[in-house]
């Protein structure tokens, strides 16, 4: 005579399925959040220094040692970005006066 689907058998059975489909739904768990990102340590103008990981898609540029960046800020997203097109100096606006 068989014990499963009577008593401790079929506990047994329930907990084995439980610990299964959360080992296995854990796994998938990993497998769908892991992502291949990079980690860019940049100097900014004024000298301050932060550290940004970003994921890196494909396409994404990956940035040399002294290349031109800027970081895009917007609350607790940031990501580097080429400064290519951007100018090294600009004119100061007509109409805009600067107070110190």
């Amino acid at each position: 005579m068989s014990n499963v689907g009577r008593g401790s058998g079929n506990v047994a059975a329930i907990l084995g399925g439980v610990l299964v489909g959360a080992a296995i739904g854990a796994i998938a768990e990993q497998a769908a959040s892991d992502r291949v990102g990079i980690e860019y340590t940049i100097t900014l103008a004024n000298g301050k220094t932060m550290t940004i990981v970003q994921e890196q898609a494909a396409d994404d540029r990956v940035f040399s040692p002294s290349e031109r960046v800027m970081v895009q800020a917007n609350g607790t997203y940031q990501r580097v970005l080429p400064a290519d097109h951007l100018p090294n100096q600009i004119a100061r606006p007509q109409g805009i006066k600067v107070v110190d």
